[in-house]
């Protein structure tokens, strides 16, 4: 009996192709959904965002008509970092962004100051 090694050797490269296309079409198929996870949670984030400074506007505006300062809550976007999805924002925005939130946290510490310094 002998062993048709053509028919051996062209059978194995037909599998070899089968696993490799099989394997990169999963990759494929995988980073289009890694991809399209990031994209709806980079708009949730700009969503999140938006309305959390937006919140701030007003109760800016608030403390100004009453003058009644009080401190603001910067958790969500403390809350943005450890979960480490600012990655997903562009530098220039994630930059942007944390200076904003960094004026919030001086503001807030301040008002502490001046809060101990009056007591």
């Amino acid at each position: 009996m002998t062993i048709e090694w053509d028919s051996l050797v062209v059978e194995m490269i037909l599998l070899a192709g089968i696993i490799w296309f099989a394997v990169y079409i999963e990759h494929w198929a995988y980073k289009r959904t890694q991809q399209e996870d990031d994209k709806k949670t980079r708009s949730n984030i700009f969503l999140f965002i938006k309305n959390d400074l937006e919140q701030r506007l007003r109760f800016i505006e608030e403390s100004i008509n009453y003058k009644d300062y009080k401190p603001f809550f910067t958790d969500m976007w403390d809350a943005i970092i450890l979960s480490g999805k600012h990655s997903l924002l562009s530098f220039e925005l994630f930059q942007n962004i944390q200076r904003t939130y960094s004026w919030m946290k001086y503001y807030n510490s301040e008002l502490e100051n001046n809060k101990n310094s009056i007591s």
